[in-house]
This record gives C-alpha cells, structure tokens and sequence, in this order.
C-alpha cells in the first residue's frame, strides 16, 4: 500500500524492486559490525534518518549480546516494498507508523512486536547563503517563497514519512502549489541532506537528529515543524514474521526500549 497522492512522485515500485534486491548484498554490508566473535546476526532494515544513531545503538547492543547487527537503510517505503519481497531482514526501524501497521495488517510482521521506539522531528533547513541579506527573524515555510531560494530539496512523500510530513506542512500552508517548481526530490533523507551538505539545494526538509549532524558540515539554519506545522512522527518497528531470530530480534526491540537508548535518542534530535 502506498500513500494517496504520491502518482507524480518517483521511482516506481517496480523499478524499485528490481533495483533493491538486485543490489540488496552491497546495500546491507553497509553499517556492518565486525561478525567473526558472533554465532547469529541480525539484519536491519532501517529509515535512513537513523543512520547517525543506528550504529552505535548497534554496537551496544552487541556489546552486551553478542550478537551482531547489519543495517541496510532507506526510505521507510523502500524498506515495506522489501519486505513484501522476501528480502532477509529481521527487524525494520520505520520513520513512521503508516508502513510498519500496513505490513501487520497484511501479515508481513508480528503483530504485537508494532512499537514505537520514538518520536522524530520534521525541520526546515535554509542554507546561509540562501538567507535574505539582514534576516534576523525566525525562519519558517514562508520563507521559501523568497527569490534567492531556488531549490528545496524533499525526500518521496510517496516513500519517505519525512518527505510525506513536509508535503503535508506546505499544504497546510498553501505554499504547495507555489513551490512545486522550485522541488527537487531525494530518494531518501539522507540524499536531502547530502543535496544541502553540497549545496544542490538552498532549503531542504529533514529530520531534527540529520539538521543536527549537518550542522557540523554546513553553514545555515533550521527550525522544528512540529508539532506546529505537522505532528510529530511516531516512528514504529516492527519483527519481520519469517525472520528466523525472533527472540534476538525481541531483545534488540527491548534494548531500544530501554532507558538508556532512550534517553541517547532524546540527546541526538529525536522526543
């Protein structure tokens, strides 16, 4: 199931598939923890906004298990789609509840594993450069209206609850239709992120925990939208239902529960 009103939006599904699982070996070597010590490996699926705090939860969790964990990241759609076709994944970490609750309805994850383990933070980021000379007030989606803003790069509202959440803030405020040609769309929030790092886009919509990270990388500013403009997004896992390392699986889903990755996600941008 995809999200209504995502018809312009790219890639297809189709050509997703293909491309997935055709490069699904490379895609999951990537955030690999050293494996030689451990006898069982987890394999992730997770939304590209937690790529700069997924890996240290991961090494925690081994540290105290022993059992490793490889992550492969992308939109959260992405992610659904590659469920749907039997790829080998364990657990997935959506940036949402909209794919997590679809797969548990169609049968693809357990049940009563569906959790929220956090709530993330949608932010605009300008570029410095993009900024009006003298601008001192708080930005804010109005200010993309502004000329020297040319491209505001969103991830695929089809496919990417963070790209989703900016379409929607922009509708809430009428600047939807205005902006549509200025849009420059991102396979996921990190692409977003990397397209304003290099600076291929003026603005950008991103996660709080990436505006963080960029912020070490790039000169510009960024406010929250949510709860104002758009809720905050509960973000859900889930254990795949033919995964074949339930109770390790469990652990890491309770480990991520636990007060003390709570309180590391609260620190690096998440609520």
């Amino acid at each position: 199931m995809s999200r209504p009103g995502g018809k312009t939006f790219l890639p297809t599904i189709r050509s997703f598939v293909i491309v997935f699982l055709g490069l699904f070996p490379v895609a999951l070597s990537l955030g690999t923890l050293p494996t030689r010590a451990f006898g069982e490996t987890l394999r992730i699926t997770a939304a590209a906004d937690l790529m700069a705090v997924l890996p240290e939860i991961s090494r925690k969790f081994t540290k105290k298990t022993h059992v490793a964990v490889r992550i492969s990241y992308s939109s959260s759609g992405e992610s659904a789609i590659a469920i749907r076709h039997h790829a080998p994944f364990d657990l997935f970490l959506s940036a949402d509840s909209f794919f997590p609750e679809n797969l548990s309805k169609e049968g693809w994850v357990v049940g009563d594993s569906v959790k929220t383990y956090t709530k993330g933070i949608l932010v605009l980021w300008v570029s410095e450069k993009a900024l009006p000379p003298g601008e001192t007030g708080e930005i804010g989606p109005s200010l993309l209206r502004n000329p020297g803003i040319r491209k505001i790069a969103l991830a695929n509202p089809r496919l990417a609850p963070y790209g989703h959440a900016g379409m929607e803030c922009l509708r809430s405020r009428k600047l939807w239709a205005p902006l549509h040609p200025k849009l420059v769309y991102a396979n996921t929030l990190a692409q977003v992120s990397q397209d304003l790092r290099t600076k291929t886009a003026d603005a950008g919509f991103l996660s709080r925990a990436q505006a963080m990270v960029l912020s070490r990388h790039a000169k510009g500013s960024f406010v929250e939208l949510s709860p104002g403009c758009v809720p905050d997004l509960e973000q859900k896992m889930a254990i795949v239902k033919t995964s074949t390392h339930q109770k390790a699986a469990r652990d890491l889903e309770d480990f991520i529960l636990g007060k003390s990755t709570q309180d590391f996600l609260k620190s690096h941008g998440y609520r």
